[in-house]
């Protein structure tokens, strides 16, 4: 039986680096990439560590040439923008949807041939983020919507060609993600709405942030079971919130749901009164 091989991005650190480790530990033979392999892990020890740049199209091309046959590509590299949408200035808007979008999909797109020829599958790390839009972070979602709607096209084109596709969609997860994050770095006026949304946000997200919060390995063994399984559903939700946006946003009109997330948003001052 031919050897299974997986490619992994974004390893430096949370979901990559566990997903990496736990493939390794099954046997598989792992490829891992980090945007600076002398910085790696020591945990990547044992494993392929390679460069890669979600921004430079000649490395993702580089990269790509490496593999004629892939049995898991695991798109797992981006960062989230945080901040007022007035305050996202273009460089870093661009920046949003090419590491987050342009990137897997350049990454994928080059590894179709290698995956053909082990009909193997993508799995996408998306977020809940990609299925509801909240203020602070407007291009993060923008991005994970995008992600969700190209990945859910291919899941349906690439099948024929023997390529299965997945999305998963993790809610709240305890990882280094919130140290990577980037803030909008255009001036708002310190004295208008933005700035007590800002302030409001950054208040919330520090007594987030100083919670225990949810072990990532459920995440990981949830893309494990993916990468092991014969058939893929499309998406794959992990942690108690996104299950519940999941829920929600079944059930409830869609009037109904703006007004509950527009009252919860209230309470935290990061929104108005309704119109």
């Amino acid at each position: 039986m031919a050897e299974r091989t997986a490619l992994v991005t974004g390893c430096s650190s949370g979901f990559g680096l566990g997903i990496a480790q736990a493939l390794a530990a099954r046997g598989w033979s792992v490829t891992a990439t980090v945007r600076d392999p002398s910085r790696a892990p020591a945990e990547l020890a044992g494993m392929r560590v390679l460069p890669l740049d979600l921004d430079d199209e000649a490395g993702i091309e580089s990269l790509a040439a490496q593999f004629e046959r892939l049995d898991c590509l695991v798109n797992n590299a981006g960062y989230g923008l945080n901040g007022p949408f007035p305050s996202y200035s273009t460089v870093q808007m661009r920046q949003q949807m090419q590491v987050n979008v342009l990137g897997p999909a350049m990454l994928t797109q080059r590894l179709l041939p290698a995956l053909a020829a082990a009909r193997g599958r993508v799995i996408v790390v998306s977020s809940v983020a990609g299925e509801v839009g909240l203020p602070m972070n407007a291009f993060y979602a923008a991005s994970k919507f995008a992600l969700e709607g190209l990945f859910e096209s291919l899941h349906h084109e690439l099948g024929p060609h023997g390529i299965g596709v997945a999305l998963v969609e993790p809610g709240g997860f305890r990882t280094k993600f919130a140290q990577n994050l980037v803030w909008g770095e255009r001036p708002i006026p310190s004295d208008g709405v933005a700035a007590r949304q800002l302030a409001a946000y950054r208040d919330m997200q520090e007594k987030m942030f100083a919670r225990r919060g949810n072990d990532a390995g459920a995440v990981v063994e949830a893309i494990v079971r993916l990468a092991e399984m014969p058939d893929m559903p499309l998406r794959t939700r992990v942690g108690a919130d996104a299950k519940a946006v999941r829920w929600i946003k079944r059930w409830l009109p869609e009037s109904a749901l703006t007004a509950l997330i527009g009252m919860l948003l209230r309470r935290k001052r990061l929104a108005g009164p309704p119109r």
